[in-house]
């Protein structure tokens, strides 16, 4: 029922099983959420796979980062899915939570767009808090 959970659950089962990429449905929040996730250095990059079979939806492609070659390490550690269908959690300005003391991020969706908790902070919005990250 929630496509970003579905979406880190992927990311996560690829990881553990030392996968170079992973393959998603498409979505415009996804595509936000991995631009911010590569921007951090999370992931290596992304990309849109065309399939026409599908009609509109086209499938994107993950490309995961690990910390050496032999992918015993990947840099990302764990991935929580804060804001759920049920239960949407919003924090103003002042609120911003740190993620483990600063070490990993908070992404959250504002009105200026889909945001790390550094950039929210230093353009003084809050919004609705997707996930942490680190």
């Amino acid at each position: 029922m929630d496509p970003i959970a579905d979406m880190f659950s992927a990311i996560k089962n690829a990881i553990s099983r030392r996968r170079d990429y992973v393959d998603v449905p498409s979505s415009k929040l996804k595509e936000a959420l991995l631009e911010v996730l590569k921007k951090e250095g999370y992931i290596r990059d992304w990309e849109r796979l065309q399939d026409n079979s599908k009609g509109t939806q086209y499938t994107l492609r993950i490309h995961l980062k690990y910390l050496d070659p032999r992918k015993q390490n990947s840099v990302i550690k764990e991935m929580v899915k804060v804001s759920k269908p049920g239960r949407r959690i919003y924090v103003p300005k002042h609120a911003i939570p740190y993620v483990q003391k600063g070490l990993g991020i908070a992404i959250l969706s504002t009105d200026a767009g889909v945001l790390t908790d550094h950039e929210a902070r230093k353009l003084g919005k809050g919004g609705e808090v997707i996930a942490y990250v680190w």
